[in-house]
């Protein structure tokens, strides 16, 4: 590393402490927005006496004549969330944790949530720019890819460890083709 990025990242360091710091919360709680926005994901952390979630969702933009895009990052910190409804199932596969397989589990299609504060952030890789701000909503509804990731994330709050149906529960199926004309059994 040479001395650029060195101070680059103290500069960085600086303004998260300071980031942090604005909103008033302990900076624990702040863990699960950091490790979202350095390794992706949705993460969650919990103590005692306090629990906090990101969820994260992506949108991504692409223009047709210019054939270049970018894919915006929206990050929902919830301090101390709660479910206040679920609605539908969808099937799913996911990897957890040091879990090497994927698990089939159950998830909502749409979750409403209601936290003691909404931090949200969008990340812009295009502009290089993080904009965050506390939500005056208290009661955030999710959809598709960020609801399965609240529920994924709270399931760690309330059980620990999120379990589901290893995939070696699946079975094969094959299709006859012209080279291989009997399916196996």
């Amino acid at each position: 590393m040479d001395v650029e990025e060195i101070q680059a990242i103290f500069k960085f360091s600086a303004w998260e402490r300071d980031i942090i710091s604005s909103f008033e919360i302990q900076a624990e709680l702040f863990l699960p927005f950091l490790l979202s926005l350095k390794s992706g994901g949705s993460w969650s952390y919990a103590s005692e006496e306090m629990k906090s979630i990101a969820v994260k969702d992506v949108i991504t933009y692409y223009n047709d004549e210019s054939k270049t895009g970018y894919t915006l990052e929206k990050i929902y910190l919830f301090i101390e969330p709660e479910i206040v409804e679920k609605e539908g199932v969808i099937y799913r596969l996911e990897k957890c944790g040091s879990r090497e397989e994927r698990e089939l589990v159950e998830r909502p299609y749409c979750i409403s949530l209601r936290a003691k504060k909404v931090i949200f952030a969008e990340v812009n890789p295009s502009l290089r720019t993080i904009r965050i701000k506390e939500m005056k909503k208290r009661h955030i509804r999710l959809k598709g890819t960020s609801a399965y990731s609240a529920d994924h994330e709270l399931e760690h709050l309330e059980k620990g460890e999120v379990k589901g149906i290893p995939i070696w529960n699946f079975e094969y199926v094959t299709e006859p083709t012209k080279n291989h004309p009997k399916s196996a059994d």
